[in-house]
């Protein structure tokens, strides 16, 4: 058969590559596979990479010599003769086929001309000894059964080394159990073609701002669930805004490039049906089949979907336990399909009571409530609400009903003493401790009932932990501080309160030993938010190697059965950020708060205040002294609105640092510090008391004030205050703050010459801070410390030489390099700073080279993954990185 006429060339050459492609490194062990495998199938919805991929895939195949036949489909190769055109022309064009070689197929259907023309195909591409790759894109558009016969004969017929990889919207009807069964067949679906979080990042930072910050990459991210040309089209709009520093606002700037994409590209030729069914559907987070036809009337609803799912049309399988298959929708999708449900008759009020109705009788309260909402039907909801609703296992149900609570009269909720029970605790929950406490006095001035006793009593007690008042909280608890409860939920907030309760006053033994009553086989929300308080509990006390062994999984386990927003996800994300940035992880830490802070200003106060350090501590990093302080200031205000004073303390505390180190930010600025030590000495004088919450701020004043004398020169100053911070840790038995208190003491020492006593007071610190695992603690205090450090003798004890040698291998703050990008030099086999690893370590590197994740690396070597993540840390330790990347990369250094 000769080329016709009607074939083009651009149909066997791939589309030019991107300016900046994304490295797929997830996907490079499938591809490895792909290239050892006689058919690889590459199915996804529109939009998502397919023919990037496989132009990639070319690329790196043609650097290996390998032969390639590239062919591009179109709606023109539905019939079989246009397909055999397309495949006889791609060959030749490759030159594995003479011309007038092969017969044109006939339009009429017949076995034997099939067969003969598979069988000159396989024979063209025996000719041929090297590995051969036949890339077919857009295979959705074929439309005649014997095209998928002839792909059949010709991947199970032809010769050992030619692979066929097609790329196809829709999963094609070839017979694939016997490919399967013998590993000859690789399978990339879209779920693998999706960015995951670090490749949208990669692309934002190529094709849209390459200063992105963290939380507006991850908004993005979540915004089109790592849809690759969601990315593309959502960097176009905002490009469009001409703004210097891209922000993002949590919606599509401009969907009128999607709304295009979508009617044009991906649902052009669609069913009305189906699409009038989907534009209904948009209303639900999540649907199956039952509740679909419930919500749209479709008695075919299953049906439907079946459709819809082969048309891989963003319908993602949810998997979640029960009797129901559970679906969702892709989020720019919904956008879409809201915006044509708006511009129909549909009464959409309906729809939503539909939904409410279905989840209520589900006892699915949150979506009962979600809908309720909008259906305007607020009996159903009270009803729903009063009948199920269980705020203290779920807090997720928190949010949806205080937004809904504070549409009612307060006289009706106090009439109701459930609805008031909920109401404080959605307050308490949710930093409104002043609205928390009215509910609970109406409730009481109505005459309370006992069952609602100890709700009564651990609501006071977290409206006095959202007032940061130790105190106020042992007060209200007292009754219940040593009762077990047998309400679970109920009992693990009783442990929460009493576990941080008791941290702060110092007593970590009592504390530890009501941690061990937590039950930690029931992931509900109070037990992660107990299991928390237990690592918060270490924290307090500076004991950063137990709380990072504490911690393992928990962010995983709320995140998973909760959400990654959920209150508990997002409270022990702040705590994993406090010991990531400690750790020197400031990636890890930027990335575990992301998206998360706008939930963590009102979360407890310890959460909130730990979590805005952390930021401010990252913006000096990564971008300025300047910009932290700045928001500093900011985190000062909101903490003064709520009434937080050691918040506030806080904040200024650091600002102050700022201004004053020149060394290490800038040029040093007296004025600016002593106006901000003023206003700590106004806010120390509110606080001259003898509780939990006085000291701490007097604690905090004290340094400050030790900072600002030992900069101006007035070293005994300096050591007298140091004095009573001193006392403030070593009575609430702080250790942190006792390593901070002997830093400083020890850069006072020296700037007196006296060199001897510096020299023992920072050797303690360096002792005290290697038992706890500090290390920011000791970076943070800038080159100065840098420069003492380096001159110490050197320790007796090896483990705190090599702690030192660690030190000293990262940079000091302000020393112009952040430790989380830095490029790892080159070790000796004992690791960056000489200390060598052991032979379990050297295992587990040698399997993170691999890219194997943790639960890997522990199946792997039969050891738990606690056990992975402990070594993981020390190996860090040891090369002197602080991500699995730069491991890795010193791994391979090493092993040259």
């Amino acid at each position: 058969m000769t080329s016709t006429p009607l074939l083009v060339s651009t149909k066997f050459a791939p589309p030019r590559l991107p300016l900046h492609p994304v490295a797929r490194e997830a996907l490079s062990s499938l591809l490895g596979r792909a290239q050892h495998s006689r058919l690889t199938l590459v199915t996804g919805g529109a939009g998502f990479g397919k023919t990037t991929l496989l132009a990639q895939i070319r690329l790196e195949l043609l650097r290996h010599d390998a032969s390639v036949l590239w062919i591009s489909l179109s709606t023109d190769e539905r019939s079989f003769p246009a397909f055999c055109a397309s495949l006889t022309g791609g060959l030749q064009q490759a030159g594995l086929l003479p011309e007038d070689e092969l017969p044109m197929p006939a339009e009429a259907d017949g076995d034997d001309e099939l067969r003969s023309v598979a069988a000159a195909l396989i024979n063209a591409f025996a000719r041929n000894d090297a590995e051969m790759f036949l890339l077919v894109d857009d295979f959705q558009h074929t439309g005649d059964p014997r095209i998928e016969q002839l792909v059949q004969m010709l991947v199970e017929g032809g010769p050992v080394n030619l692979h066929a990889i097609i790329a196809s919207r829709t999963a094609p009807g070839l017979q694939l159990g016997r490919l399967r069964a013998m590993g000859d067949l690789c399978e990339i679906a879209a779920v693998d073609l999706a960015f995951s979080f670090r490749e949208s990042l990669a692309f934002l930072r190529s094709n849209l701002d390459p200063h992105i910050d963290l939380d507006t990459a991850h908004g993005i991210h979540a915004q089109t669930d790592g849809w690759p040309i969601g990315l593309q089209l959502t960097a176009i709009a905002l490009k469009t805004g001409h703004r210097r520093r891209i922000g993002w606002g949590g919606a599509l700037p401009n969907s009128d490039d999607l709304n295009a994409y979508l009617t044009e590209d991906v649902l052009a030729g669609f069913p009305e049906g189906l699409m009038g069914f989907l534009q209904k559907l948009s209303i639900l987070r999540r649907f199956n089949a039952e509740l679909a036809a419930h919500v749209t009337g479709a008695a075919n609803a299953a049906d439907m979907l079946a459709t819809i799912a082969g048309l891989n049309l963003f319908l993602q399988p949810v998997d979640l336990e029960g009797r129901h298959q559970w679906y969702r929708l892709h989020p720019m999708f919904i956008e879409y399909l809201n915006g044509k449900l708006g511009q129909s008759d549909v009464e959409i009020r309906v729809l939503h009571r539909r939904a409410a109705e279905w989840f209520a009788r589900e006892n699915l309260v949150t979506e009962a409530f979600r809908h309720a909402l909008p259906s305007e039907d607020f009996d159903l909801a009270i009803n729903v609400m009063e009948r199920t609703l269980r705020p203290t296992r779920n807090l997720n149900e928190i949010g949806v009903f205080t937004r809904w609570i504070e549409g009612l009269p307060v006289a009706l909720v106090s009439q109701r003493p459930k609805l008031a029970v909920l109401g404080a605790w959605a307050y308490a929950l949710t930093a409104r401790p002043d609205q928390a406490a009215g509910l609970i006095a109406r409730l009481e001035a109505g005459g309370a009932s006992d069952r609602h006793r100890a709700h009564i009593i651990l609501a006071r007690g977290m409206i006095a932990v959202q007032r940061d008042d130790a105190e106020a909280c042992r007060a209200a608890i007292t009754p219940l501080m040593a009762s077990r409860l047998a309400n679970a939920q109920l009992e693990h907030i009783r442990l929460g309160l009493v576990i941080g309760l008791l941290a702060r006053q110092g007593h970590y033994a009592e504390a530890r030993a009501e941690a061990r009553n937590i039950t930690t086989r029931d992931n509900h929300e109070p037990s992660l938010i107990a299991r928390n308080a237990a690592v918060m509990a270490e924290l307090i006390q500076g004991n950063f190697l137990e709380a990072q062994r504490l911690a393992g999984p928990l962010l995983a386990l709320a995140e998973t059965a909760h959400g990654p927003r959920s209150l508990s996800a997002c409270m022990i994300a702040a705590t994993m950020a406090e010991i990531a940035y400690e750790f020197d992880d400031t990636t890890g830490a930027g990335e575990l708060l992301a998206q998360r802070m706008d939930m963590l200003r009102f979360s407890v106060p310890a959460c909130a205040t730990a979590a805005a350090l952390c930021v401010a501590r990252l913006q000096a990093i990564h971008d300025s002294p300047a910009i932290a302080a700045s928001y500093l200031a900011a985190r000062a205000e909101h903490f003064r609105a709520r009434g937080l004073e050691r918040g506030v303390a806080l904040m200024i505390a650091d600002q102050l640092r700022f201004e004053l180190d020149g060394e290490v930010w800038r040029a040093g600025d007296w004025r600016g510090a002593g106006a901000l030590l003023q206003e700590l000495e106004e806010l120390g004088g509110r606080h001259m008391g003898d509780q939990v919450n006085d000291l701490e701020i007097q604690a905090i004043v004290a340094l400050s004030r030790a900072r600002l004398a030992r900069s101006r020169g007035e070293a005994d100053a300096a050591l007298n205050a140091l004095d009573a911070v001193d006392a403030v840790a070593g009575r609430l038995r702080r250790g942190q703050l006792a390593v901070t208190v002997r830093i400083v003491r020890a850069l006072t020492l020296a700037d007196l010459g006296r060199g001897d006593e510096a020299a023992a007071s920072l050797t303690e610190a360096l002792g005290r801070g290697y038992e706890l695992g500090l290390v920011r603690t000791l970076l943070d205090e800038g080159e100065p410390l840098r420069q003492l450090l380096a001159s110490l003798p050197t320790p007796g004890d090896r483990a705190l030489q090599a702690y030192r040698r660690q030190l000293l291998a990262r940079p000091f703050m302000g020393a112009g390099r952040d430790a989380s990008t830095a490029t790892p030099e080159r070790p000796d086999k004992e690791g960056r700073n000489g200390a060598a690893l052991t032979p379990r370590e050297e295992q587990i590197l040698a399997l993170l080279v691999q890219a194997m994740p943790n639960k890997r690396i522990a199946l792997a070597l039969d050891i738990s993954a606690q056990t992975v993540k402990w070594n993981l840390r020390n190996i860090f330790m040891k090369l002197g990185v602080s991500t699995r990347y730069e491991a890795i990369l010193v791994a391979r250094e090493r092993g040259k």
